[in-house]
C-alpha cells in the first residue's frame, strides 16, 4: 500500500532530501545536491520566496519504505504575471512505479484544487535560481550540481499521465581550445572600444566584497531575463540568501562583470569548476567533512560550469557576450579546463547558442517542463 505524508519534521526533511542520493546510489551519473542549501530552500522560514510562494513537500511511503517525494508549489507572484492558475511542483523522484508516481501527482491536484488552480506544471521552482526542467535526454552525462538528474522512465510516466511539453532547454559541453580562436578576440576587443566598456577586477572573496556585486548580478537578471518562460523575478530578501548560497563557489578567475564607462553593470558571466565529484563523494553533505573536498574540487577540477549570463537588453546585439567568453576561456586555458558545460538554455535563446559555433562542441542534454490539466 502507497502512502503519502506531508514533510513536517526536520527528519522528514533530512529524509527528503537524501532520498535522490539513496535512489540512484549506483548511478554514475547522478550527483546530488547541496544539503545545507536544500534546508534553507526547503524551510519556509528560512526562504524569502515564501512571501510569494506556498509550498508543500511530501513523501511516498510504501510497506514503510520511502519511495517518493515531491514538492507543491503555488507561486502567487508567477500566476499574477502570467495570468495562469498552475499548482507549480519540483524536486519529483520516485521508483519505477507507476502507482508512486501517481500517488505524488495526487498530492500535489489535491493542494492545487484546495486553493482553485487549474493546471500542474513542472518540474518548476520557486523563482529561475531554482533547479527545473526533467531530464529527457543525457541519462548517460552527469548532471550539473545545478539540475536535477532524472531516470528515463520518470519521461515515459509523465507521458502516461497526460502531461505534455510546455518548455525545452538545451545544455551543451564546449571544448576549451588551446588558444582562443582570433576573431572571437577582436570582436571583443572591438566591442570594448565603441561601447567603452571595461571588466571589472574583484581583488578578493570577502563577503563584502562581493555581495553588492552578486546583487548587481541578479538585478540585471530581473531585467534581461523577464520575458523568459516562467521566470519570477529575484527579489532583494532572497538576492541576500542566494548570495550567501553563491559566493563560496566563486572563483575570481570566471566572474566576469562589464561596466560602462559610468560603473553600471551591462553584462556578466558567472562560473566556477565543478564540484560534483566531492559532491557525489558525500552524497551533497557538506558538514562535517565534505566540505573539505568540496573545496579542493573547485581548485582541481577540469571541468567548468557556466552558471549564469546575461546582458542588458541595451548591449544585446553588440557582441558584449564575447567579451564575457574570451575571458572566462583565456583564465580557463590557463588553469588546464579540458571542457565547460552549459547550464539549461532554453531552445528560443540563439543569442547565447550562437556563441558555440566559433568551438567544437556538442549538445549532449536536453530538459522540458511539462503541463496538464488538474482534472484531465
Amino acid at each position: 500500500m502507497i502512502t503519502i505524508h506531508e514533510v513536517k519534521t526536520k527528519k522528514d526533511l533530512a529524509a527528503f532530501i537524501d532520498f535522490p542520493a539513496h535512489l540512484y546510489r549506483d548511478n554514475p551519473y547522478f550527483t546530488p545536491y547541496i544539503f545545507e542549501d536544500e534546508i534553507n530552500n526547503l524551510t519556509p522560514a528560512k526562504n524569502p520566496a515564501s512571501s510569494y510562494c506556498d509550498f508543500k513537500s511530501f513523501l511516498a511511503k510504501k510497506d514503510g519504505k520511502i519511495v517518493g517525494r515531491v514538492t507543491a508549489i503555488i507561486n502567487r507572484f508567477s500566476n499574477e504575471k502570467y495570468q495562469e492558475k498552475r499548482i507549480r511542483f519540483n524536486r519529483i523522484d520516485f521508483i519505477e512505479d507507476y502507482d508512486v508516481f501517481v500517488a505524488l501527482m495526487n498530492a500535489v491536484q489535491q493542494y492545487g484544487k484546495v486553493h482553485g488552480l487549474v493546471e500542474m506544471a513542472g518540474p518548476l521552482g520557486y523563482s529561475d535560481q531554482d533547479k527545473e526542467g526533467l531530464l529527457t535526454q543525457g541519462f548517460d552525462q552527469k548532471n550539473m550540481f545545478v539540475t536535477f538528474y532524472t531516470a528515463s522512465y520518470y519521461v515515459d510516466f509523465f507521458e502516461r499521465y497526460g502531461f505534455q511539453k510546455d518548455a525545452t532547454w538545451n545544455e551543451y559541453r564546449i571544448k576549451v581550445p588551446e588558444k582562443i580562436p582570433e576573431l572571437l578576440t577582436k570582436i571583443s576587443q572591438r566591442v570594448m572600444e565603441r561601447n567603452q566598456l571595461h571588466l571589472v577586477r574583484v581583488k578578493n572573496k570577502k563577503f563584502k566584497t562581493l555581495a553588492p556585486y552578486i546583487k548587481k548580478i541578479f538585478r540585471l537578471m530581473n531585467v534581461t531575463y523577464d520575458h523568459l518562460y516562467g521566470y519570477v523575478p529575484v527579489k532583494e530578501d532572497l538576492m541576500d540568501m542566494l548570495a550567501k548560497q553563491y559566493i563560496p563557489l566563486v572563483n575570481l578567475d570566471y566572474i566576469q562583470l562589464v561596466c560602462d564607462a559610468e560603473e553600471n553593470l551591462v553584462a556578466f558571466g558567472l562560473m566556477i569548476p565543478s564540484p560534483v565529484n566531492a559532491l557525489k563523494k558525500h552524497r551533497g553533505h557538506l558538514f562535517p567533512f565534505g566540505f573539505l573536498s568540496f573545496f579542493k574540487e573547485l581548485k582541481q577540477s577540469r571541468v567548468l560550469d557556466m552558471l549564469l549570463v546575461a546582458v542588458d537588453p541595451k548591449y544585446k546585439d553588440s557582441g558584449v557576450l564575447s567579451l564575457i567568453f574570451v575571458d572566462a576561456l583565456t583564465n580557463a586555458i590557463k588553469n588546464k579546463i579540458e571542457y565547460a558545460e552549459t547550464g539549461p538554455e532554453l531552445l528560443t535563446n540563439q543569442h547565447v547558442q550562437s556563441l558555440w559555433k566559433h568551438f567544437e562542441h556538442t549538445q549532449h542534454k536536453s530538459r522540458s517542463a511539462f503541463v496538464r490539466p488538474i482534472d484531465a
